[in-house]
């Protein structure tokens, strides 16, 4: 078996948290699983998750998005790395 970590919030902790014990999940990975299990039978529910509407940014430059999001402080380095690579592969927002 493979561990996978991953980020969630404090209230997506508890919330799962919650759904392990009013369903008797075993633990947090049992949970998990399930979910997968779930999504793998009915891969509708991804499409249907990943349907956040799109809120156009106040600008295209890839550079002012990427020192916003490094001024707050609150992404890792890893992320800041994949969102500069994804902007520079995007068609939609500018080089400068």
């Amino acid at each position: 078996m493979t561990t996978m970590n991953i980020s969630i919030t404090n209230d997506q902790a508890k919330l799962i948290d919650n759904w392990v014990d009013k369903f008797d999940f075993g633990n947090r990975s049992e949970f998990f699983r399930s979910v997968i299990r779930l999504i793998n039978q009915k891969p509708e529910l991804i499409i249907a998750s990943s349907a956040v509407p799109f809120i156009e940014p106040s600008t295209r430059s890839q550079s002012k998005i990427v020192k916003s999001f490094y001024k707050t402080k609150l992404y890792s380095k890893e992320f800041l790395q994949d969102l500069e690579e994804g902007l520079k592969n995007s068609q939609y927002f500018d080089e400068k």
